[in-house]
């Protein structure tokens, strides 16, 4: 069998790979393991002062989760507005229009 997994949050030691290895040893024995451990980069600054804005990296949440939260939040950071969600039904009619 194949296992995928990733963890999140704050690694609370030095050796990360010990953190898991309760988990690991209730899988039995593992042929091969690869182990990596990436920071969670983010923003210094929200952008405003110099027009640069710039998203966190990508976590581990499913189907994207907070990538997509932390893009509408650029959004309003550079609109100065929330998106709207409500005007992509108008405009996805609009295209299907165009393209007829």
């Amino acid at each position: 069998a194949v296992v995928s997994t990733q963890s999140t949050g704050t690694v609370e030691t030095s050796n990360p790979e010990a953190e898991l290895e309760p988990g690991m040893r209730l899988l039995g024995p593992i042929v091969e393991k690869f182990v990596s451990v990436s920071d969670l980069m983010v923003p210094s600054d929200d952008g405003k002062d110099d027009n640069i804005f710039i998203s966190s990296s990508f976590d581990a949440t499913t189907h994207f989760e907070t990538t997509c939260e932390d893009i509408i939040k650029i959004y309003e950071k550079i609109t100065g507005e929330p998106f709207d969600f409500a005007t992509l039904d108008s405009k996805l009619e609009e295209f299907k229009n165009l393209a007829e």
